[in-house]
């Protein structure tokens, strides 16, 4: 399993249309094959920063998400909010790893 952290710095004058969007994004996000948990979490001390959690059965199912049309499409809206450039990492579970 992969576990996917993403750093979002979003222009504060869009916060409330990004928290908008994931929220009405996100069953459609866990529908893709592979993706079994997303969290959208805001810095309690920042509001112009969020962190998006996702866990992945592979790295294979989170870029075949990375690559659809829905991604794509979603990507071209928020990134267009972003206050400074978007950090991600893929991790895996100490506890499970094979």
């Amino acid at each position: 399993m992969i576990i996917r952290f993403v750093k979002l710095e979003i222009l504060p004058k869009h916060i409330n249309a990004f928290k908008e969007l994931t929220e009405n994004e996100k069953a459609d996000i866990l529908a893709f094959e592979g993706c079994s948990y997303l969290q959208v979490l805001q810095d309690q001390n920042n509001p112009s920063i969020f962190f998006t959690v996702s866990h992945w059965e592979s790295e294979l199912a989170l870029n075949i998400y990375r690559e659809s049309d829905f991604f794509r499409g979603n990507w071209s809206q928020v990134k267009q909010w972003f206050a400074n450039k978007p950090q991600a990492w893929s991790m895996k579970d100490t506890n499970n790893i094979q």
